[in-house]
């Protein structure tokens, strides 16, 4: 564990508590927490905080943090905003490891908040107190019944002790979470909300999660970070130690008003970016409280597989398409059961349909050793990787239920590891029973689908491991420089940073195009330069395909009236003289500087018609070849690399080299790039390369 999530060790697993601003009344917040550890049996030391002392709730009370008698780890501050900063200077004071700051008033109310809340903060950088919030619900260890939270959720029952551990900026949010997970009967290890996030923020208790025996699965809503490289770093240590991520994301909106001069920098999005960045780190994005929980429930199991195999039994057909349409949708295989499974099951049910799905229809409830010979062949001749169950409402029936149980129980002894997903309506004991045999149980057939989709995913990344290194930047890769570049000047950049571009030839007059294209072989093609004119086929500024010295003159002079109408006559240097390449399939190769992660790469398919198509994914800078793949793997379009009607497969070599080697130039000058387009990028036959015919970089001016 690093020393930064070994800091919070004091607030996830305190062996001392104290209360600043501690009350006899139960109901306050400065009694709640007190009450609550003192109910479930909390083994720690409780030292209650007040100005009055005396004792409070049978406890003896403080005047002062500073005079409880021991180092504590977490501190619990109730105060008023008027008081905090002084409750928190007292506790660095008293050496205090951690404090949770309920109260509000900071940030999120007016100036005279802020600058108590920069206050709080220039505390933590002069000491090595760690706080939480302010404005949180705060935290809790379940297991341990240490209570850092005002939340009263513990009147309806206390959480169940597990391994998922639930993360939280919103305290309402996080609060709802916990008794959902609560009402479902997860397992929760901790749980944590941050608030104004003065200093423990989201990644930091990710980053401890990451490290954590306890935890198995991260559940996660965030609504935005300001410490993205620890958010990703937290990610990483995740993947690296098998711990699923399940993070719920909220506000969909762009980034803002970025000029939309470049085709990266109109379709990428803060939505989008993020979504990139989790599918870069095998984080499971998911966008409601329910799914959500499915999937943290799924995960806590442990069983995650690399392939994507679905084997289905179900006693009702229509849910047997409903269920592979679903499959289908979410990435994954129903595939036709081998010819041994399909006879063995034949043998066993003639009524049934074998395929897969494997439909036994409701008849076989009526002969429950036939159900189970069912289940343990598809188990052992299926070849599929989840085996999804679907009864139906027979888990409301006493007698059907107990008859199942013994099923289920003696499959779980032949197949002790295998990932079974029950989708059946039962009571909540039962369900309990059944989830102590490690099998899933969800209601909804599609919602089970989704929670294995997730499961594959997590096995997917697990197994890939730590990504391949990006490559090394050559040494004449430098900056761009602060001024408009013409498409020459960006694509002598670009070829320095080895991304591979078509050759081409400046003229200033149509005599010098028409000894250029001479000197290069026909066909060409002719495109205005210029650093005011960035698309330039807008404005009548290319023409192709010109297979004569004529051609190219005419061509050349309706360049410049176009130019001249559109720009007026300075700062057009002349045409742009390059070979006609025809072949190859259109994609985009882009940059876009986002305001939270830098530098961010852009591939898509379509050429100019990227915008009309919306084919494109992203990926946070820098990233190695492996990462580039996966990234070409996720457009719509991607079977137009594989050779479509004829044409042959793609160069998806040269293609992801120079996705990753763009990436590592943006990265290496983040500072300097507001964004750039590398569009079309012609990707030839496999093995004959990738060439970019045009380039536009937009360096940052400010």
């Amino acid at each position: 564990m690093s020393a930064s999530a070994d800091s919070l060790s004091p607030l996830f697993d305190p062996q001392t508590v104290a209360v600043i601003g501690a009350s006899n009344d139960v109901l306050k917040f400065g009694g709640r927490p007190i009450h609550y550890m003192k109910a479930a049996g909390y083994a720690g030391r409780i030292y209650p905080v007040n100005p009055k002392g005396g004792e409070i709730q049978g406890l003896p009370a403080y005047k002062d943090i500073r005079e409880v008698p021991e180092r504590v780890d977490m501190t619990v501050v109730t105060v008023p905003a008027r008081f905090v900063v002084d409750a928190v200077r007292g506790c660095a004071e008293a050496g205090v490891r951690s404090a949770v700051i309920f109260s509000s008033g900071f940030a999120e109310v007016d100036e005279q908040g802020r600058a108590w809340q920069e206050e709080l903060a220039a505390i933590v950088r002069d000491s090595d107190i760690r706080l939480v919030g302010p404005n949180c619900m705060g935290v809790l260890n379940v297991a341990s019944f240490a209570v850092g939270t005002f939340s009263s959720s513990f009147d309806h029952g206390w959480p169940k002790p597990g391994n998922i551990s639930i993360i939280s900026q919103s305290g309402a949010v996080g609060g709802h979470i916990m008794v959902l997970s609560r009402e479902r009967g997860l397992g929760i290890r901790a749980w944590a909300t941050t608030g104004n996030e003065v200093d423990v923020d989201v990644a930091d208790c990710i980053e401890f999660c990451a490290s954590d025996p306890n935890t198995a699965v991260v559940a996660a809503y965030i609504e935005g970070t300001r410490k993205p490289e620890k958010l990703m770093a937290a990610f990483a240590a995740a993947r690296r130690n098998r711990k699923a991520v399940v993070m719920m994301k909220v506000g969909a909106s762009d980034v803002g008003a970025v000029a939309a001069n470049s085709h990266t920098a109109s379709l990428a999005g803060a939505d989008a970016v993020y979504d990139a960045m989790f599918r870069q780190y095998g984080v499971c994005r998911v966008h409601s409280l329910d799914e959500m929980l499915d999937v943290a429930s799924a995960a806590s199991a442990g069983h995650f597989p690399t392939r994507n195999r679905l084997g289905i039994v179900t006693i009702s057909g229509g849910i047997g398409v409903l269920t592979s349409d679903v499959a289908t949708a979410h990435g994954l295989e129903v595939p036709e059961l081998p010819a041994k499974a399909q006879r063995a099951l034949k043998k066993l049910v003639p009524f049934a349909a074998v395929r897969n799905p494997v439909d036994t229809t409701a008849q076989v409830l009526n002969d429950m050793p036939l159900f189970e010979q069912n289940l343990d062949t598809m188990l052992r001749h299926g070849d599929c990787d989840a085996m999804l169950v679907f009864l139906s409402t027979i888990g409301f029936s006493e007698r059907m239920v107990k008859l199942v149980r013994v099923v289920l129980e003696n499959i779980r002894g032949e197949h002790p590891d295998d990932l079974i997903i029950m989708s059946m309506t039962c009571r909540p004991d039962d369900r309990q029973y059944l989830e102590g045999l490690k099998y899933l149980v969800i209601e909804d057939p599609n919602r089970a689908i989704r929670a294995i989709a997730a499961l594959v995913a997590f096995g997917q990344s697990f197994a890939r491991g730590d990504p391949e290194p990006p490559p090394a930047l050559p040494g004449e890769a430098g900056p761009p420089p602060a001024r408009a570049l013409t498409e020459l000047e960006a694509g002598e950049l670009l070829a320095g940073a080895g991304i591979p571009m078509a050759p081409c030839q400046l003229a200033a007059s149509a005599d010098d195009a028409a000894q250029a294209a001479m000197d290069m072989g026909y066909p060409v093609v002719l495109k205005v330069a210029s650093a005011a004119i960035q698309h330039k086929s807008d404005i009548g500024g290319v023409k192709l395909n010109l297979t004569s010295a004529d051609e190219v003159r005419a061509a050349y002079a309706e360049i410049m009236a176009a130019a001249a109408e559109h720009a007026g006559t300075d700062g057009i240097d002349g045409v742009l003289v390059a070979p006609m390449i025809a072949d190859g399939v259109e994609t985009i190769l882009g940059v876009h500087r986002d305001p939270v992660f830098g530098p961010v790469v852009l591939f898509g398919l379509g050429g100019i018609f990227v915008e009309v198509l919306q084919d494109v994914t992203f990926r946070v800078a820098p990233f190695g070849v492996d990462e580039a793949r996966r990234m070409i793997d996720e457009v719509r379009g991607r079977a137009m690399l594989d050779g479509v009607r004829g044409q042959p497969p793609a160069d998806i070599d040269a293609l992801a080299e120079a996705l990753s080697r763009l990436s590592v130039y943006a990265a290496a000058h983040a500072g300097a790039i507001e964004s750039i387009d590398v569009n079309p990028f012609l990707v030839k036959a496999a093995g004959e390369g990738a060439v970019a015919v045009d380039a536009l970089i937009l360096p940052k001016l400010n």
